[in-house]
């Protein structure tokens, strides 16, 4: 993942609220896998564990984000599980084939998730988080990004 995706989604995590969580979980899950079959082609084996660990972890997140009074929530379960063997399976076979089946379970998730967002109008599940503006100034080649009023104290008291 590049510095950039990492910014992009340290903002987007700042201002999500809960389904946008999900989505975000799903899309850092996705950049990882298309990283570790990317170190997979050039042969660079630790570089491809660490992606597929990196992987792993989201889906780790996206289990704990379950909530198991539902019934859905299960089979929600049970899709992660599987993910995760899948994914335990290309570490040690060293295959993509493995990581494309995940991809695409996981890109049919996130779209669906992305529908919800639609239907979420909640607030941030992060509260006192700054707010960013984007596309005050410009530099060359890229985007600043401003911080409104960055003195305040988010809700900490010290």
């Amino acid at each position: 993942m590049t510095k950039e995706q990492i910014n992009s989604y340290t903002r987007r995590i700042s201002e999500a609220n809960e389904t946008q969580m999900i989505t975000i979980l799903y899309e850092m899950t996705l950049d990882y896998l298309a990283d570790a079959k990317k170190a997979l082609f050039a042969k660079d084996y630790d570089r491809y564990d660490v992606e597929l660990t990196r992987a792993q972890n989201c889906i780790t997140e996206l289990i704990r984000s379950l909530n198991m009074n539902y019934e859905i929530a299960h089979t929600f379960m049970q899709l992660y599980i599987f993910a995760k063997r899948h994914l335990i399976t290309a570490a040690i076979r060293r295959e993509g084939d493995y990581i494309d089946d995940i991809i695409s379970i996981f890109e049919k998730m996130r779209n669906c998730y992305k529908e919800l967002e639609k239907l979420n109008e909640a607030a941030s599940v992060i509260e006192g988080a700054q707010h960013v503006f984007a596309g005050l100034t410009y530099g060359p080649g890229h985007l600043n990004e401003t911080v409104a009023d960055p003195y305040t104290n988010r809700g900490y008291r010290a």
